[in-house]
C-alpha cells in the first residue's frame, strides 16, 4: 500500500509541474493534425514515431510526448532516471514491470489505460495493435537497459 501511495504522490508531482509551468507562461494550443512526428530516439527500436507536446526530456523540467508504435513493436526491459506516466490513447499495449521480461507479469492496457512507473524501476512494452501512447515525466530523463 505504501508503494501505491508513493506512485500516486509521484504522479501528482509529475503532473502538477507542467500545470504550474503553463500557468506562468503563455499557453499554446494545437490540433492533432498539426503534431510534428519524428523517428523515435536512437535508444528505441526503429519503427516508432514521437511528437513532443511540451518540454524536452533531455533538459530539466516537465515534458509530454506522444508515441505512435506499429502493431508488433516491442520495447525491451529498461528503466528511466525519473518517474514515467503513460496513458494509452488508442490501440493496446502489454505492459510489465521488473528487471527481466516476464510475460506472466504483463497487463494489457487498451485505450484509456494508464501506468505509472517509479524512477529506476524496470519495465517493458509490447504493442498488440497500431497504438498511440502519451508519456509524461520530468527531465533530464535518461533511458537505460535494466
Amino acid at each position: 500500500m505504501r508503494n501505491l501511495a508513493a506512485v500516486l504522490a509521484g504522479a501528482a508531482i509529475s503532473l502538477a509541474a507542467p500545470i504550474a509551468v503553463m500557468a506562468e507562461a503563455p499557453g499554446f494550443v494545437f490540433s492533432q493534425d498539426k503534431l510534428e512526428r519524428r523517428a523515435g530516439p536512437p535508444e528505441l527500436p526503429r519503427g516508432a514515431e514521437v511528437a513532443m507536446l511540451f518540454g524536452d526530456p533531455s533538459q530539466g523540467g516537465p515534458f509530454i510526448l506522444r508515441m505512435r508504435a506499429p502493431k508488433g513493436y516491442k520495447i525491451g526491459p529498461h528503466k528511466h532516471s525519473g518517474m514515467e506516466t503513460m496513458s494509452v490513447l488508442s490501440g493496446a499495449v502489454r505492459y510489465g514491470q521488473g528487471a527481466k521480461l516476464d510475460p506472466s507479469a504483463e497487463k494489457t492496457l487498451s485505450a484509456g489505460g494508464f501506468a505509472a512507473t517509479p524512477a529506476e524501476v524496470g519495465h517493458w512494452l509490447s504493442f498488440d495493435d497500431d497504438t498511440v501512447i502519451q508519456v509524461t515525466g520530468v527531465g533530464p530523463w535518461e533511458h537505460h537497459l535494466s
